[in-house]
């Protein structure tokens, strides 16, 4: 009798333990899966917002507009913030300076010296254009023409310099061209060369928009 006790003690016992054992296993699956959700939400997280400094309010950002995020360590990230602020310092420092004026300052500033690989590379060129029109397009979104139209600037300065220094396929830099994405008075011309050039449809909506509204270029004549 008393052995059939301690046997059914040691049933009940062993019964226990093993439940013990799966609800633990099923505890540190869940806190694993619990790990795991919480990684992939961090890498959506990061991946949604906006590369560099293009959008300082709104962090949930879906599209990147056909750009590839990059770190902060990356040379061609490092090379775009860099032009964008020497042409700030120029634009600053010389009220009187015109738009060919702080590019090439911030040209020289920059690709003539530390970001020279960058210059050298059409590949790392057209990641910076990249970086300026994904930028350019997310400003165009949240009615910051001012800020997309400065960035469009740039995209078209890296255009150009590549098209001239890299592929050869033009003997000067089209400055009219430039001048053209300056316009403060065509953002049809503004929209229309940023959705061009992206390879999401962020900006049909906007261009059904102002389609219609007039383009409007500088005028060069001097005796106009």
């Amino acid at each position: 009798m008393g052995r059939k006790r301690n046997q059914g003690k040691a049933r009940k016992a062993a019964k226990a333990m093993a439940r013990e054992e799966a609800e633990e296993v099923q505890h540190r699956s869940n806190n694993e899966s619990m790990t795991s959700g919480q990684q992939q939400s961090l890498a959506a997280q990061t991946q949604q917002l906006q590369v560099g400094n293009a959008s300082r309010h709104d962090t949930t950002i879906t599209c990147l507009h056909g750009f590839d995020h990059l770190s902060e360590k990356d040379i061609c990230f490092q090379y775009a913030n860099a032009f964008r602020e020497a042409y700030n310092y120029k634009n600053r420092q010389d009220c009187d300076a015109d738009l060919s004026s702080c590019l090439i300052a911030a040209h020289k500033a920059t690709i003539l010296d530390k970001f020279a690989e960058v210059g050298k590379d059409s590949a790392k060129m057209e990641i910076v254009t990249s970086y300026f029109l994904s930028n350019g397009t997310q400003y165009i979104l949240e009615g910051n023409d001012d800020s997309a139209r400065t960035c469009t600037v740039f995209a078209r300065w890296f255009e150009q310099c590549t098209a001239v220094g890299l592929h050869k396929t033009q003997a000067l830099i089209n400055r009219v061209k430039i001048d053209d994405a300056n316009n403060p008075s065509d953002i049809h011309t503004l929209v229309k060369f940023l959705r061009k050039r992206i390879p999401c449809k962020c900006l049909d909506r906007k261009y059904k928009e102002v389609k219609d509204t007039a383009k409007l270029r500088f005028c060069y004549n001097t005796e106009c």
